[in-house]
């Protein structure tokens, strides 16, 4: 059994200096699987020597919503889709929509997102799916393709959690559920099917410690808080989240 890691940007610069250290930890760990993320250029280049180099690792690329500028072309969809073709990622991600932090681009978003959502299609490919503030464009882009992935980092309702597992979605949670009176991540825990659930770090990204970097090995801490809002014995945990990790690359959903 070993844990795994549903999100992580193991090229993030971050990890630039210690980046095999970093991963012996995670190793030491058994966190033995991960996806990891690339959304530019440097972490692309990092992410294909890890996934080349650990057989547990899994290769996703996407155009993040947060890089798209009012006046993208088309040309750099182009650029993106000849990158699938090179390199042949397991998943397509993360894309989605992010009108927290930029509202300005909404439209140029959600061009980008379908775009993405039919290549995958196109490539038979899974997807991983950034939502933030934008749950309404979301679900209802994502119902017009047929394609399956992970919501990465949930933060909705139960009600929308909901949705997204009959979609076929599989719902990942983070370091939501340690901090204080996390009572809302909790409660969607406890609604989401066993077999839609898996749990990522984001890292370097949503450390619950303030001035420490997050890392996979971390996952473990919200292994055991998700083991305790479940009710269930970490062991039965780890093989039923493992289970759903290569459940998404083996197209059984």
């Amino acid at each position: 059994m070993s844990y795994i890691d549903a999100h992580c940007h193991l090229g993030s610069r971050q990890f630039d200096d210690d980046r095999n250290e970093m991963i012996n930890r995670m190793l030491k760990k058994r966190v033995l699987k991960a996806i990891v993320i690339c959304c530019s250029k440097h972490d692309l280049e990092e992410g294909i020597l890890l996934t080349n180099q650990y057989s547990g690792f899994k290769l996703a690329c996407g155009i993040h919503p947060q890089s798209i500028d009012p006046d993208d072309t088309p040309e750099r969809f182009e650029r993106f889709r000849q990158i699938v073709d090179e390199y042949k990622p397991d998943m397509i991600g993360e894309i989605g929509l992010d009108y927290y932090s930029h509202p300005h681009t909404k439209e140029k978003q959600k061009e980008f997102f379908m775009q993405q959502l039919q290549l995958a299609a196109e490539y038979d490919l899974p997807v991983d799916i950034h939502c933030r503030k934008a749950s309404a464009d979301t679900l209802e882009i994502l119902k017009k393709y047929p394609v399956r992935g992970i919501i990465h980092s949930y933060s909705g309702s139960v009600e929308m959690a909901a949705i997204y597992t009959k979609l076929g979605y599989s719902i990942s949670f983070g370091a939501s559920v340690l901090f204080p009176n996390a009572k809302r991540p909790a409660e969607v825990i406890r609604s989401i099917p066993l077999d839609r659930l898996l749990i990522e770090t984001d890292a370097p990204y949503q450390s619950p410690v303030k001035d420490h970097r997050h890392e996979p090995e971390d996952v473990i801490n919200i292994y055991k808080a998700i083991s305790q809002i479940k009710s269930i014995p970490m062991e039965e945990l780890e093989t039923l989240v493992e289970n759903n990790f290569d459940c998404v690359f083996n197209h059984k959903q």
